[in-house]
């Protein structure tokens, strides 16, 4: 059997009359830049998370950039997220001038710990914007993070670019920050046909901030006031976003059920399965367990047909790019053990439960051949 860790052509196939309907309706509309699309999406998003506005741009980069920029975090600033994140998460803002301060990791979430968060900031001068990331689709423990930015007015804004419609004690992440980003990357639980981003917040002036800054500075046509961007979330990708948004929750639904079956066929296995915490809703963007063999488990997999990735491989203190941090191996012992162990499997809406199977089954005779060899 082949199983793909995404496959975006069965999406396709299943909704190919909405997908032609979109591209009619934008073309005989004639709008492609900033139309009546983009704004009824925008308005519909900004409804199903509960904030005020949301603002699609170009990228979930984008969105990590402006909407950074429009909580007003200047060069020489520092931000502060995890080390285990994808390099977007700094990299839109550091370009800029901002300085990474990185803190480690809880080992049963893979999010931000606030006992380490509280260390930092109680260390470090100059910190003006706290990113926690909701990685694979589990929200990051918000309360606790947002009590000792407070008390360090530290701004808070959230990288929710994998966690689409999940939940913190019943509300929606991405709207309990000064602002939030969110990537529409094809292969993620809202994705759009190409890149595109949204922002999302219920402050007034970042919202302004960052209107202005996704159109070239333009508070009007032709009137510039700041030096901003050319990244707008085009007519085609809202279209399509917009029918893909009455269909999220269910979506989410069944990845927490693959999810649900992937925990009880691999409970005895030595694996380390993923944990969803009382007070959160896992909507399983990624399915994500750890192995001691993951180099081994992975190869394996590979050969009897089942694809997985590494999300993600190297931390980003560890990446070339930020050696002037100069960080060294064995600073973020937590995200240096996950990047050295994880393994994404197979996951998205549709994948049917007896691929599932055959995954769970290729991984038991794995550990079956492993302990045979060993004996």
């Amino acid at each position: 059997m082949i199983v793909k860790i995404f496959d975006l052509q069965r999406e396709y196939e299943s909704l190919r009359e909405e997908f032609m309907r979109a591209f009619e309706q934008v073309h005989l509309g004639g709008e492609f830049i900033l139309g009546q699309h983009v704004k009824r999406f925008e308005e519909a998003f900004a409804d199903y998370l509960g904030v005020r506005y949301s603002l699609g741009v170009g990228s979930g980069t984008d969105a990590i950039r402006i909407g950074g920029l429009g909580c007003g975090l200047k060069k020489g600033d520092k931000l502060v997220t995890t080390p285990n994140t994808y390099i977007a998460t700094t990299m839109a803002l550091s370009i800029h001038g901002a300085v990474p301060v990185l803190c480690d990791i809880d080992p049963e979430t893979y999010n931000m710990d606030p006992e380490r968060l509280e260390e930092v900031l109680a260390r470090e001068q100059g910190v003006r914007l706290c990113i926690p990331v909701h990685l694979y689709g589990h929200a990051a423990p918000m309360d606790e993070i947002l009590e000792l930015c407070k008390r360090y007015e530290v701004s808070v804004f959230e990288d929710a670019c994998q966690a689409h419609g999940a939940l913190y004690k019943g509300k929606k992440v991405g709207t309990f920050g000064k602002a939030a980003a969110f990537s529409f990357y094809p292969t993620k639980n809202l994705g759009c046909q190409g890149d595109g981003g949204a922002i999302a917040t219920s402050d007034e002036e970042t919202y302004g901030n960052a209107h202005r800054l996704r159109n070239y500075g333009q508070t009007d046509k032709h009137v510039h006031v700041v030096e901003g961007f050319n990244s707008r979330l085009d007519e085609l990708q809202a279209a399509i976003l917009s029918f893909k948004l009455t269909r999220l929750d269910a979506w989410n639904e069944q990845r927490r059920k693959l999810a649900a079956l992937y925990k009880r066929e691999l409970q005895d296995t030595p694996l380390v399965l993923p944990q969803e915490k009382p007070w959160a809703y896992h909507v399983y963007h990624l399915f994500v367990v750890r192995s001691k063999e993951r180099d081994k488990l992975q190869e394996y997999l590979k050969t009897r047909g089942v694809s997985t990735l590494i999300h993600y491989p190297t931390p980003i203190h560890l990446q070339e790019v930020y050696r002037h941090l100069g960080h060294k191996q064995g600073d973020f012992p937590h995200a240096e053990r996950a990047a050295a162990e994880i393994l994404s499997l197979p996951m998205y809406p549709g994948l049917r439960e007896d691929e599932v199977l055959y995954v769970c089954d290729t991984i038991k005779a794995f550990y079956t051949n492993l302990h045979s060899k060993i004996e």
